[in-house]
């Protein structure tokens, strides 16, 4: 019940990702390209402190890069979403990675396919269909979440791969390291100086997103894959649309506020969180 606690603390904290993201008035590539580099260079000096080696060989370094790379897309279009539509959206799309991983698992990783979560997470998108009706004037940023929700399964089950192996502080700086260079890469070859010029306050949001949504979160999550599924780890971070979404509200008022549709999905989207632990309680946990 402990890890099952922190787990949700942990969403919590990264339900206020897309309202920092939305309170940065900066491009989606500004707030990911300092989000990884403030992050990675933080996890640096807490290695440095901790003494811990940083040496991995060049295969798994390989490994955690292309994770890395993941993680930065999805991180992009998870923004992206939240930019050029609502918070809301950007979160709520996000709760169909549930979805992604019951398919993806048995692909990646080495689990059996398991009807019990594809249909939990079939409940979570019929939630998301019916918060949205996929209006047209969303469209683009209910596709882009969806892109970003199929790249974080991904980035799970291949981050499950590496929790038992490494310091888990260690594995998050070489992914915000990789992440970074995603960003750097998307830089170079589409943008121009001014995308990634940031404001005073928009600083302030930025060292808060980095420091408190990133860093604690990002490492606590993989020493948390070593005890609790990759499955079950996705399916609560349904949650965070749900907080997400009422918080939002309450920081930018109307501009959030959403149907009763909208609402009667985040039900639905909660009862599948719900319902995994009741359907799956006799099931011994999915090691990868």
């Amino acid at each position: 019940m402990r890890d099952y606690l922190k787990l949700h603390i942990l969403v919590l904290l990264l339900s206020f990702t897309g309202i920092l993201g939305k309170l940065i008035e900066a491009s989606t590539l500004a707030v990911v390209f300092y989000r990884t580099l403030v992050a990675a260079v933080a996890l640096f000096l807490i290695l440095y402190f901790r003494k811990v080696n940083l040496k991995i060989g060049l295969r798994d370094l390989g490994l955690i890069f292309f994770v890395g790379f993941l993680l930065g897309l999805h991180w992009l279009c998870f923004f992206g979403s939240a930019k050029i539509s609502t918070v809301a959206i950007s979160l709520v799309t996000f709760s169909t990675t549930s979805f992604f991983t019951s398919l993806l698992e048995p692909v990646l990783g080495n689990k059996k396919l398991d009807f019990k979560e594809i249909m939990l997470g079939l409940l979570a998108v019929v939630g998301v269909a019916i918060m949205f009706s996929f209006e047209a004037q969303y469209l683009a940023g209910i596709l882009i979440g969806l892109l970003g929700a199929l790249l974080c399964a991904a980035f799970t089950i291949f981050n499950s791969k590496l929790t038992y192996r490494f310091d888990s502080q260690l594995i998050s700086f070489y992914e915000l390291t990789a992440a970074f260079v995603v960003c750097w890469v998307f830089y170079l070859i589409f943008f121009e100086k001014q995308d990634l010029v940031m404001s005073q306050t928009d600083w302030i949001w930025l060292l808060v997103l980095a420091l408190v949504c990133t860093v604690i979160p990002h490492a606590q999550m993989i020493k948390i894959m070593q005890k609790i599924s990759v499955f079950t780890v996705n399916l609560s971070l349904n949650l965070e649309p749900v907080y997400g979404v009422v918080l939002a509200y309450f920081i930018f008022g109307d501009r959030e506020r959403m149907s009763t549709q909208f609402y009667l999905g985040g039900v639905l989207v909660l009862l599948s969180v719900f319902l995994h632990p009741i359907l799956l309680k006799r099931k011994p946990q999915s090691t990868i």
